[in-house]
């Protein structure tokens, strides 16, 4: 199963996405964190989302937390990290109404460097109220690396802290590549591994670009991934803006094309 991220270009309604998705043999879809785009968190919204998937043949595997003023999960403010829950805990009860199995989010609001010890405190605080509020709903929630240390440092705490089987890691590999330590995440965490973003850089900031088109050490991904057994869904977060693919349709043909020939990569380690 392999699946697109509708970040790919937000200038093209979640409809013609779809379209355009289904037509280069993907099998999922993964709704961007710009949720204007795709109203996920609307009553309306969600019966748009779910007719438009189903009458294209595809599924939606998860859903990303919105970004914005206001909104983190791990602020060592108590006001800011109740409202970021409130937030979230509606992101789970979308993903539970569209049948998505994971909810992913990150450690913190852009990038920080202050009250690293506070905020380790206050991430595993939040994340336990979003446990309880998983319930039976089979939504599962996933915390992804970001490209600086310090938000990483907190996403590592959380995890070793919070055993919780319905809480996993959500690998993304450009920011993997503009850290000091690519694939040590990866490495410690790959058995709590619940997604992917798998996307590619030239080094030195987040582009999103196909797999292949940067600098990423994939031969090395490959080995690392094969020995994690992952059976989720395949997920590319790539856009559309770094790409000499200019066309929709054929931009996401090649993403497939090369997410396919990656996941294989990694079945022949």
């Amino acid at each position: 199963m392999i699946s697109i991220g509708t970040t790919f270009n937000y200038e093209i309604a979640l409809r013609d996405q779809l379209r355009v998705v289904k037509g280069a043999g993907f099998s999922h879809v993964s709704l961007g964190a710009r949720v204007e785009h795709s109203n996920y968190l609307t009553t309306r919204g969600q019966e748009d989302i779910r007719a438009l998937v189903q009458g294209h043949g595809l599924a939606v595997c998860s859903v990303h937390t919105p970004f914005g003023e206001g909104l983190d999960i791990s602020s060592p403010h108590r006001g800011t990290g109740d409202e970021t829950v409130d937030v979230y805990r509606k992101c789970i009860e979308a993903a539970h109404c569209l049948s998505a199995r994971v909810v992913i989010f990150h450690p913190t609001a852009y990038q920080i460097s202050d009250n690293i010890e506070i905020r380790k405190k206050m991430i595993v605080r939040n994340l336990e109220k979003l446990l309880d509020h998983l319930g039976k709903t089979g939504v599962t929630i996933a915390v992804e690396n970001d490209s600086h240390d310090p938000a990483n440092d907190i996403l590592s705490f959380s995890l070793d802290e919070i055993g919780d089987v319905r809480y996993g890691f959500c690998y993304d590999s450009s920011h993997d590549n503009l850290v000091a330590e690519p694939l040590a995440l990866l490495e410690k965490y790959g058995s709590r591994l619940f997604t992917t973003h798998i996307s590619d850089n030239r080094g030195d900031k987040d582009d999103h670009m196909l797999p292949y088109q940067g600098i990423y050490d994939w031969n090395r991904f490959c080995k690392v991934f094969a020995r994690i057994g992952f059976f989720g869904v395949f997920l590319l977060e790539v856009e559309m803006r770094e790409s000499g693919f200019k066309s929709p349709d054929i931009f996401v043909r090649e993403a497939f094309v090369r997410g396919e020939r990656l996941r294989k990569a990694c079945q022949r380690e």
